[in-house]
Parts: C-alpha cells; structure tokens; sequence
C-alpha cells in the first residue's frame, strides 16, 4: 500500500470510528432513557389500571466493581374496559415483586405503558433527568465521535501527497 492509499485508508477508517461512535451515543441513550415522547404523554395524560403479576424471573444487570447484580423481572397483564388485554414489565430488587400493581398506559395508545412509580413523574423531573443530565450524556459521547473524525480528517491533510501531475 503506498502512502496515498494509506492516507485514505486512515481516513476512512477514521470517518468509520466516528460515525460508529455517534451511533453507538444515539443508541446508547435512547436505549437507558426511552422514548421521550411517550414518556411525557404518561405524564400528561396517562390514565391508570391495575395490573396482575403474571409471570416474574431474575435477570442479572452490571454493577459496580464489575459485580454482577440479580434482579427480578415481573411481567403484568392489565385489562382496559373494552376487554383488550395488554402487558409492561418492571425490574424490581429480588423480592420485592407484588401480586397487584398500578399501570399506567395512554388511552389512545394502551400498548404504552409503565407501571406507576417507574419513569419520571412530572414534567420537572423530566426536564432534570432526561433532558439536563441525559443530554450532558448525550454531548459527551457525540464529542468522541466529533473528535476521531476532526482527529482524521486533521491526519488526512496533513498526509495529503501530492499526485504526480500536480
């Protein structure tokens, strides 16, 4: 491989990183913090039912110090009025599971649902969590994915070789 060809190579290949890194921020928040949108519709207008406990089992989650922690997972079916029968889920320490809870879903959507207490609870705490600290979150992971690809492009021109016709 000659020097051109490694200059791009290391550009693209930089390019790549980058763009992965801010895919990966992408996903990386909207996975722990969750639709936005609907979560601030539960807040709003979310309306509430009770929800039985069908199904429950442990699931390991990291911790820290590289440990790993167990947790319970409950798995609750709740029933709107019209007889349409939906499920949500929450992870709970062990033990901590109950028979009933209270589910909160939206009426024009019953398909999204939490049980009540989890996710925030007003539009405040929203606001501090998701969109202050999880976008603090969000601008720090982008930054490394803005700066591997400043980082190649800067290592690209000053590489740059100039071609035989020039």
């Amino acid at each position: 491989m000659n020097k051109k060809q490694k200059s791009y190579y290391e550009l693209i290949k930089g390019l790549a990183f980058g763009i992965l890194a801010m895919v990966g921020a992408c996903w990386f928040v909207l996975h722990y913090a969750g639709n936005p949108f609907q979560e601030i519709a539960l807040i709003q207008r979310g309306e509430t039912t009770t929800g039985n406990l069908v199904d429950s089992f442990e699931i390991e989650t990291a911790g820290s110090h590289d440990r790993i922690g167990v947790c319970d997972r409950g798995v609750y079916s709740y029933r709107l009025s019209d007889g349409r029968e939906f499920k949500t889920f929450t992870d709970v320490p062990t033990g901590q599971l109950k028979e009933l809870e209270k589910v909160e879903y939206l009426p024009d959507n019953p398909a999204v649902s939490r049980i009540k207490g989890d996710g925030c609870q007003t539009i405040t705490e929203f606001l501090w969590r998701k969109v202050g600290l999880g976008g603090i979150l969000f601008v720090a992971f982008l930054s490394i994915g803005f700066t591997v690809i400043r980082k190649a492009i800067n290592e690209f021109k000053r590489s740059k070789v100039p071609s035989s016709d020039e």
